[in-house]
């Protein structure tokens, strides 16, 4: 039996353009090597039915006699194939298509005889094909040729075929047959666009987008390629993927840091393989010469109008980037128009993404290729256009940062970053754009015991030496260990600094945590069991024991929150200046470090809600931190020794929302975490991915156990002389 895979019928489809690319990419291929039908197939002639006679059957419902009539016919053609099968499927088929069973005889062997020579690869029929045709269909499949059937749904005599088990029936949410004119296709178009149709298919999903930070971002932007897939777990090689990066820096802090490190961002490419595009005045609309090199575009359609934008783009030299901005265009034309209904908004946006293109990359005039991952640096104030086409180039396979001091153009940033693609990072201060820096601006004038203060800082802080600064980092980056059950007594009261994972880049750090779930009890042995908990309880631990309390009736009204985000993207100017901000009177770095915690969390995923519920949820209970928890974080060096939060779990309530979000914000903020659950029961998992932690379960599970009276040990043993002069740090 052929394969079924080869015989596709298609009844609908989920996808208009998709399925109309696909029956013209199978018409483009039978005109190659294969049979179209867009109709009934013709009747046989009469030249046709007399050449059948001489190899006719003696008796039609005798397989074997019709399998000699066929055979002497293939010998004479010289063609190969399954003549027993053929002759089962003639014989079968003579018997299912009513009275007339010589006539069908007749006019299945004449089709057989006029198309069966030729060894089509493909047929593509569309349309309803009577019972007859059904066999037809079915028997050059047997004789190997593939088949795209489309009928819609509308061919009735598919119930009454028997060997309907043998075709691959394909539908869809839609069946309203898609309007071709076959006839008039303009077939060197029509393979261009089955071109395009292929490249985006091959490279589909190669472009991801990375994350950065506020504190790292220029570092990660300068990254090469292949140190990106390495550090993601890929192989680097052709066709490997492309992992870009897309942000927004707005606002300003301190204007002459700011200012200098724009200028070694733009300065340190020169040494790069990596091309920089810089953008420092507006995109101005396609001019003349540019609007006639576009050509002329049909607008007889949105489809037709995208695909002939598309065509237009070629860079030389990059053929993957050429068909990621051929598939992107398609895509991101489409949305607008399904969001807009207006073609002509459409196809000024078309115009400037090509045109846009083409200037950026110089892709008309020159052959374009990358060594590595270009990047685009836009600089400024931007326009809606401008921001849609940065979204343009990231899915393309462009590093992507946008700058800009003004913190006006931060609303819309927010309002059209809908998918949440570009990661917007905001800084305090704000004034106008003005030109990028193009000269480094002395710092204050320093003496010269300062200067030699600073020189020996640097020698003995730069992280080389593992000897930092109290407070010397303003900015931490957790990161979760997956560590054994025994490994967390070892590391437990390690410093940060000395824990694998520890990093320092720029003004950075990266904090080792522990965020682990411990079901059960070793042995079942309780005294064991409590000593372990006294033994992890540290001066900088924050002990919480699970009660068992009923959940609050009602729903919180949390709607006061909403003004603080927009597009999942947190205002934390504005939240910081808010009468609810409970966190004011702490330093800003404090409130900053919480704020931007909370859209950590929003983002990681960790937090099992979506949309306002989210978001709300986490400004609401992420505001509610007491004032014990807020000393520890505040005295909380990213270096040294890391704040603890146990919690004791001995009942069967499970964990509120509130306390799963203020564990999941403690551990974005550095903490080390434990869950001690001698039931086994679930808690975190009501509201926490189970990505978030480490589950250790033991071999005994205990429901009876008491806590006992558990101390917070006091830091007296840094007091007095001694203490103070040998104390770490």
């Amino acid at each position: 039996m052929a394969d079924k895979n080869l015989f596709k019928r298609y009844i609908g489809y989920d996808n208009t353009d998709v399925f109309r690319g696909l029956l013209l990419d199978s018409y483009i291929a039978v005109q190659k090597n294969g049979l179209f039908f867009g109709e009934n197939l013709p009747l046989a002639s009469t030249a046709e039915i007399s050449a059948a006679a001489a190899y006719t059957a003696a008796q039609l419902d005798d397989a074997d006699a019709i399998q000699q009539g066929l055979d002497t016919w293939l010998a004479s053609q010289k063609i190969k194939c399954d003549s027993g099968a053929v002759s089962k499927a003639l014989a079968e088929a003579i018997q299912s298509c009513g009275d007339g069973q010589r006539n069908t005889y007749f006019v299945l062997l004449c089709w057989l005889m006029k198309y069966l020579p030729q060894k089509h690869d493909k047929i593509l029929y569309v349309g309803a094909a009577t019972l007859r045709e059904l066999y037809f269909l079915y028997i050059m499949h047997l004789a190997g040729s593939e088949i795209i059937y489309t009928s819609y749904g509308e061919d009735t005599d598919f119930e009454q075929f028997t060997k309907k088990d043998d075709v691959t029936t394909l539908g869809g949410a839609l069946n309203t047959p898609v309007e071709i004119d076959f006839e008039n296709i303009d077939l060197s178009l029509e393979g261009q666009l089955s071109d395009m149709r292929a490249a985006a298919q091959k490279y589909d999903g190669l472009v991801t987008r990375g994350t950065t930070s506020a504190a790292g971002i220029f570092e990660d932007f300068i990254k090469t390629h292949k140190s990106r897939v390495i550090a993601n777990g890929g192989v680097y090689g052709d066709g490997c993927e492309i992992p870009v990066y897309f942000a927004a820096l707005i606002g300003y802090d301190e204007e002459a840091v700011y200012t200098n490190m724009l200028l070694k961002f733009k300065e340190s490419f020169a040494g790069l393989k990596k091309q920089l595009i810089f953008i420092e005045t507006s995109l101005s609309n396609p001019d003349v010469d540019e609007t006639k090199a576009l050509g002329s575009i049909p607008r007889n359609s949105t489809e037709t109008m995208t695909d002939a934008l598309a065509l237009l783009i070629k860079l030389n030299g990059d053929p993957l980037r050429t068909a990621l901005a051929q598939s992107t265009l398609k895509q991101m034309l489409n949305a607008l128009f399904e969001e807009t209904g207006n073609q002509t908004v459409v196809m000024n946006y078309g115009t400037k993404l090509v045109t846009w293109l083409y200037r950026c990359t110089q892709g008309r005039k020159y052959s374009v290729q990358y060594e590595d991952i270009p990047t685009i640096l836009y600089y400024g104030d931007i326009s809606q256009a401008e921001l849609f086409f940065l979204h343009f180039m990231s899915r393309c396979g462009f590093d992507v940062i946008y700058i800009t001091p003004n913190k006006n153009m931060l609303d819309m940033a927010v309002d059209k970053n809908t998918d949440g693609r570009m990661q917007i990072f905001q800084l305090p201060q704000t004034k106008e754009s003005g030109k990028y820096p193009d000269k480094p601006v002395k710092m204050s004038m320093a003496t010269v015991a300062y200067n030699a203060e600073r020189e020996l800082d640097t020698m003995l802080y730069n992280g080389d030496a593992g000897i930092f600064r109290d407070f010397q980092f303003p900015n931490s980056q957790a990161v979760t260990l997956k560590t054994t059950y025994e490994e967390i007594g070892i590391l437990w009261k390690h410093e940060s600094k000395f824990r694998t994972g520890f990093e320092v880049s720029g003004n950075l750090v990266s904090v080792p945590n522990i965020f682990a779930k411990i079901s059960g009890v070793r042995r079942g042995d309780e005294g064991d069991y409590w000593n372990e908990v006294r033994d992890r309880l540290t001066p900088e631990t924050v002990l919480r024991i699970k009660e068992d309390k009923p959940a609050p009736d009602g729903e919180l009204d949390l709607s006061a929150y909403r003004s603080f985000y927009r597009n999942s993207q947190i205002d934390i100017a504005k939240l910081k200046a808010s009468p609810l901000n409970r966190y004011s009177y702490l330093p800003d770095r404090i409130q900053d470090l919480i704020f931007y915690k909370f859209q950590e969390a929003a983002d990681s995923g960790f937090i099992k809600l979506s949309g306002d519920e989210l978001m709300c949820s986490i400004i609401h209970y992420g505001l509610g931190f007491d004032k014990n928890m807020l000393k520890i974080l505040q005295r909380f060096d990213f270096t040294k020794q890391i704040p603890k939060l146990i919690y004791i779990d001995v009942v069967e309530a499970t964990f509120t929302l509130e306390e799963c979000i203020h564990t999941v914000l403690c551990n974005l903020l550095g903490f080390d975490i434990l869950v001690y659950t001698p039931t086994g029961y679930k808690n975190l998992e009501t509201f926490v991915d189970s990505r978030a932690f480490e589950e250790h379960t033991m071999d005994e599970f205990l429901y009876t156990m008491e806590v006992p009276k558990l101390k917070i040990p006091s830091d007296d043993k840094n007091s007095g002389f001694f203490g103070r002069l040998f104390r770490k740090g």
